[in-house]
């Protein structure tokens, strides 16, 4: 699932977001540095405004009906699933949930202990900050 990270910032200009920052100010800095790689002094001086939003983080969460059905369909031999038509039949809701939540934790913890957290960002809202409010030139 996306979450939404209200602690930090991102610049969003023609599709590209920049890298989260602590404040709308660091934010701003940090977009007219980037402008200012383009060698256009004029540029950066007709520029009034920026959009900035917040990122969203991919957070893993593990379905466990899909896991249980994948379990079932994929994973059991033909031979015996033949027997097992009322195997996992009547799991209650209050089960699933639990499985859901244990699985998403050992997931994560897993994630975390080999570095594989995913460490992309996508920011959907903006709203447009005058640049001179925050940054004299």
């Amino acid at each position: 699932m996306l979450v939404k990270d209200e602690t930090k910032y991102c610049w969003v200009d023609n599709g590209k977001a920049s890298e989260p920052q602590d404040s709308i100010k660091d934010v701003i800095a940090d977009y007219l540095e980037y402008i200012s790689y383009f060698g256009d002094v004029d540029r950066d001086c007709d520029i009034e405004w920026v959009r900035v939003g917040h990122p969203y983080h991919y957070v893993p969460e593990i379905d466990s009906e899909r896991v249980l059905w994948n379990l079932i369909e994929y994973d059991m031999d033909d031979e015996i699933k033949e027997l097992s038509d009322d195997y996992l039949n009547d799991v209650k809701k209050e089960h699933i949930d639990e499985l859901s939540e244990e699985l998403t934790r050992v997931f994560r913890a897993w994630e975390k202990k080999y570095g594989f957290e995913n460490n992309a960002w996508v920011v959907f809202e903006t709203k447009k900050y005058r640049i001179s409010d925050y940054i004299n030139k």
